[in-house]
């Protein structure tokens, strides 16, 4: 309690918060906004409040996109406290069948092989299609988990080391989490192939797991814990010097590790190719293309670390570059929230559609996998053919070979 009332004392109730929320822009309701959310948590924390199904339903419509953080100028760390709020009445909390799904994905390795093995079967063997002419994942309740199914990748064991191609500038941790190699893999092999050729070796220790994102957000702080240690043992070597990250939702988690040794060496590739002075401009072929970017809220109100994306995607020779403006909200993916919360998500997302489409470009770039896969199942059903890559995709088959 004394945490909570810390943390929330600190908000001043200004409002500049309020035009950078996506769910207040929504409703208007001043419960659904960072400032009305802390004033909640407040008159809980101080016993003015009881722990009500409407009090834990407005903390959790919250996505945790973090804007409000960036807007408010007196710092007031909203992020940590919603997620110390929803440890607290975690035993009051509910999710869907989906997203406990998710996190036993996530959270097990085990169970991601399952995973792995039933999504291949179920697409290569058309069983996808039958069942969703029969509208069996509406009747089993997992319609919003088959909507964000990417099409089968086959994908290989990953080496616990590659090393560079061009002379060596170091060695750095490539963090490919819970779900990189289950439904991301051509991201990962993307990272280990630009990486390489920019002169770094990679090690991927085969020990490393989910971020613990997907269980903080949730309130059970244990397991975020447990998770937390076993990434920080399988990073511990000394000798990295950077722990790359190609998800922003997994890195933006990682950087909040308390372990500061660790936190301190994370950072998304985009970020430290550019930093580390990697120019590919003479070693990639022409694209002659649009491409809109989505920045990720983790990448950019977290990590901070958006320009890495931009002036990486600009080293394509004939590339036209856009962005999407500043002022455009979350797409509603945030971690498990797309299933939790159907009808916000899809809203926020037809509102980013919008301003995306409205570029006509040939490729859509984001660097969170939640996010693409949200924003690949909207495109797809509005029956529009779209590519939504991970720029370091991009980069990666612009390469040209040696």
């Amino acid at each position: 309690m004394n945490i909570l009332l810390a943390d929330a004392d600190l908000c001043v109730k200004c409002g500049l918060c309020l035009p950078h929320c996506p769910t207040y822009t929504k409703t208007q309701n001043e419960n659904e906004s960072p400032r009305g959310r802390i004033a909640l948590i407040q008159a809980w924390a101080g016993g003015h409040l009881d722990t009500s199904k409407k009090l834990i339903e407005h903390v959790d419509n919250c996505l945790l996109c973090r804007a409000c953080e960036r807007a408010c100028p007196a710092v007031v760390p909203y992020g940590r406290l919603v997620n110390n709020f929803r440890e607290q009445v975690s035993a009051k909390r509910r999710s869907t069948l989906a997203a406990a799904l998710l996190k036993t994905v996530s959270q097990n390795k085990q169970a991601a092989g399952l995973a792995q093995s039933g999504l291949r079967f179920y697409q290569r063997s058309g069983l996808q299609k039958t069942a969703r002419l029969l509208k069996l994942p509406n009747l089993l309740k997992l319609d919003r988990v088959d909507r964000l199914m990417p099409d089968y990748q086959e994908s290989h064991a990953l080496a616990p080391f590659y090393p560079a191609t061009t002379a060596p500038k170091g060695t750095v941790g490539l963090f490919v989490g819970c779900m990189g190699a289950l439904l991301d893999y051509e991201t990962v092999n993307a990272a280990v192939t630009v990486l390489t050729a920019a002169g770094f070796n990679v090690a991927i220790p085969a020990q490393q797991g989910c971020c613990g994102a997907l269980a903080l957000h949730d309130g059970d702080g244990k397991t975020f814990s447990q998770l937390a240690a076993t990434n920080c043992s399988a990073f511990a070597d000394g000798d990295l010097d950077a722990i790359v990250t190609i998800a922003s939702g997994c890195g933006s988690q990682l950087q909040d590790y308390q372990q500061t040794e660790f936190a301190g060496k994370v950072i998304d590739i985009s970020e430290f190719l550019i930093q580390s002075d990697c120019d590919f401009s003479a070693r990639l072929a022409p694209l002659t293309a649009s491409a809109c970017l989505h920045t990720p809220c983790s990448l950019k109100n977290v990590m901070r670390e958006e320009q890495g994306a931009v002036k990486l995607a600009q080293q394509i020779p004939g590339i036209k570059l856009t962005q999407l403006p500043a002022t455009t909200h979350c797409c509603g993916s945030a971690g498990s929230y797309m299933l939790d919360h159907p009808q916000m998500a899809e809203a926020l997302l037809g509102d980013l559609l919008e301003v995306a489409l409205a570029k006509q470009p040939a490729y859509l770039l984001s660097s969170n996998i939640g996010c693409a896969l949200h924003i690949t199942a909207g495109l797809r059903e509005r029956g529009i053919t779209l590519e939504v890559l991970h720029p370091i995709v991009l980069i990666a088959r612009q390469l040209k070979s040696s």
